[in-house]
């Protein structure tokens, strides 16, 4: 399973892009193959998919939102942490799905702001 973020969709033409987070080329993704309705599909958000070749190259079928981790135990009591990575993603995520109107900026103060409080309260490694 794939993962990467949708960087472009055209509702009217029913296709997009998505760029996959271990690099290399754009993936295109099509509405008949992804069994998710047009309204999930905002850029921006992380999907993960399935890679087919298509005719033209790589393709993405069967997405779906990342699962989101349950409550993690506090590290002292033997728990484990999300790295800092992990958890900028996720939080890029719930500020993108709670409101998809901020811009790159505020997301980008927001989530500074929530990973340096995460760090001092020893919830993320580094």
């Amino acid at each position: 399973m794939a993962s990467g973020k949708l960087v472009s969709f055209d509702g009217t033409r029913g296709f997009g892009f998505i760029r996959p987070e271990d690099g290399g080329p754009d993936v295109f993704v099509h509405v008949n193959d992804i069994g998710l309705g047009e309204d999930e599909l905002r850029q921006g958000r992380i999907f993960e998919f399935e890679v087919t070749e298509g005719d033209r190259g790589p393709k993405a079928i069967n997405l779906r939102s990342p699962r989101t981790p349950g409550p993690r135990p506090e590290p002292a009591g033997g728990g484990s942490r999300l790295t800092a990575a992990e958890y900028t993603r996720l939080v890029t995520e719930l500020l993108l799905d709670a409101s998809p109107a901020l811009t790159a900026g505020e997301i980008l103060v927001i989530r500074e702001r929530l990973t340096d409080f995460a760090g001092v309260q020893g919830w993320i490694t580094d």
